[in-house]
């Protein structure tokens, strides 16, 4: 009898073990995700509160800025080969493009409408990976998912649904979905994850630069008014933190 109630407890013991192996596991996988849905609300609440004096184009333009900038030397360093054509064209697709009617999107609907129509973009890119080889996994599609619908409650709040705000969400989607597929392929390249970060915001930081000086923009006294302020930091996770983390 001594020697059963051992048993017993022993597969208790073990059974509780593998339990707590199997929740430490699965939070380790949806953490990455999570995480990234954090980062991607308090970023768009923060750029929503600068696009009430700033407009939305110089926004999107300081906030590539910023972490080229913090991305310049370390992506020297790391050197670059022919991936960082795909990336900068990543860049122009998603960050130029894609962020830009993401952010014009907030002025239109606010964040609680724009951010979870746009980040139907994750599970779009899911799909469009497949395209390149990449395997559909549970995991994945659970992921973005997560994503999506953290982003949702963590931005969730007042809102003011409109056609145009709906549509240039979904062309942010759209935009993000290709941009990110392009990614994968200079990542294929053997271009390093810092080098093609800095790749893709290098070459909308150009085109943005060019678009506000040609609509006349005070670059200069949004750069001052801003770069003393929590906009930096919020772009530097913005751009390549949650991307590795995702």
């Amino acid at each position: 009898m001594p020697s059963l109630l051992i048993t017993r407890v022993g597969a208790s013991r073990y059974q509780v073990y593998l339990l707590t192996q199997l929740t430490a596991s699965m939070i380790i996988d949806v953490a990455p995700a999570l995480s990234t849905a954090f980062i991607w609300a308090w970023a768009s609440i923060t750029y929503g509160d600068f696009m009430r004096r700033i407009k939305p184009i110089t926004v999107n333009f300081l906030r590539m800025l910023y972490a080229s900038t913090a991305l310049l030397i370390p992506a020297i360093l790391l050197r670059f080969n022919v991936g960082a054509v795909w990336g900068s064209l990543s860049g122009l697709l998603s960050l130029a493009i894609g962020d830009s009617l993401y952010l014009m999107s907030i002025n239109y609907s606010g964040v609680s409408v724009a951010a979870p129509v746009s980040y139907t973009y994750i599970p779009i890119t899911v799909l469009l990976a497949t395209l390149l080889g990449e395997p559909l996994t549970a995991l994945k599609v659970a992921s973005g998912i997560l994503v999506v619908v953290g982003v949702y409650l963590l931005s969730h709040g007042e809102s003011r649904v409109t056609i145009r705000g709906v549509l240039l969400a979904l062309g942010a989607s759209l935009a993000w979905a290709i941009g990110q597929t392009l990614i994968k392929v200079a990542d294929v390249n053997g271009l390093n994850p810092i080098t093609l970060a800095f790749t893709r915001v290098a070459a909308a930081c150009i085109v943005l630069l060019i678009v506000n000086y040609i609509t006349h923009n005070d670059l200069e006294g949004a750069i001052k008014s801003t770069i003393h302020t929590r906009l930096p930091l919020v772009a530097i996770l913005d751009y390549y933190v949650k991307y590795r983390l995702f």
